[in-house]
């Protein structure tokens, strides 16, 4: 009897305006009929319990936008613990993955090894999957899909840094929604990936939360927010992983604390990747 308590109200309601509804449909018949005795007092019960179905029909649509606005809230306080959770989560677990990729890195080239043929073939394979959950998953958990197509919103790109005196990043791999981000960034948007966001070890984000305007695309009319933080593993600073969504309120302060998880898991798996 679970869904008699929860929707008891409803039920009421719909009997109620379905009996006045039949109510008014004879109140009129009789109303019409000027053979039957006092029939202008039938012409006003119908006018009156015409009244009480539209006071009804206007309670039940209180009633529905009430429980549409706390299924919105419920949304909105569920996806702010998850993404709590998921940073929560994350956060320390990509900092001790770092710190040991880092000392694994260093102990190894000490020792002056070479790396076997099978295993250098095995990290460059394990690397390729890692990174491309961490692209998926960014574009996956920073915006809601669309309806129509149930796809990603947003979009993830890792940047590599190969050319540091020409300030150029190549594209390594994206997911997420099309079209895909421009394969190489240089120029102005090169050095603001180096010297903001690389070098600074500092995130960068854009939307109307911070009033920062992209200064990679400052006239896209597609992607209104973004967020860019650093790639470092083993202490070598080697790109930029960013995250963009059409919205200009997409991506929050909480979203920046999920990508720089993303990128600290990012940096292990490339420190142990060698």
């Amino acid at each position: 009897m679970d869904w008699f308590r929860r929707y008891w109200l409803k039920l009421l309601l719909l009997v109620g305006s379905s009996l006045l509804a039949s109510g008014v449909f004879v109140a009129s018949i009789w109303a019409g009929d000027h053979e039957v005795k006092n029939h202008e007092k039938y012409l006003w019960t119908g006018a009156v319990l015409a009244v009480a179905v539209v006071l009804v029909a206007a309670s039940e649509t209180a009633l529905n936008e009430r429980e549409k606005e706390h299924a919105r809230r419920e949304a909105g306080r569920l996806a702010g613990a998850l993404a709590l959770s998921y940073h929560s989560t994350l956060a320390p677990l990509a900092t001790a993955l770092g710190k040991l990729a880092e000392e694994h890195a260093e102990a190894y080239a000490a020792t002056g090894a070479p790396v076997p043929a099978g295993l250098a073939g095995t990290r460059a394979a394990e690397s390729a999957v890692i990174l491309r959950s961490v692209l998926v998953g960014a574009s996956v958990l920073t915006t809601e899909p669309d309806p129509g197509t149930h796809l990603p919103t947003a979009r993830c790109a890792f940047y590599r840094l190969t050319d540091r005196g020409r300030h150029e990043f190549t594209l390594v791999d994206w997911a997420g929604a099309p079209p895909g981000p421009r394969p190489v960034i240089d120029g102005a948007a090169g050095s603001h990936f180096l010297h903001d966001i690389l070098d600074n070890g500092a995130q960068y984000h854009v939307g109307q939360v911070t009033g920062l305007v992209s200064k990679v695309d400052q006239f896209s009319a597609k992607y209104r927010s973004v967020i860019a933080v650093p790639v470092v593993a083993g202490g070598k600073k080697i790109g930029v992983l960013a995250v963009d969504a059409p919205g200009g309120t997409d991506l929050t302060v909480v979203h920046v604390d999920l990508m720089k998880s993303l990128a600290g898991l990012l940096g292990a798996t490339l420190a142990l990747a060698g």
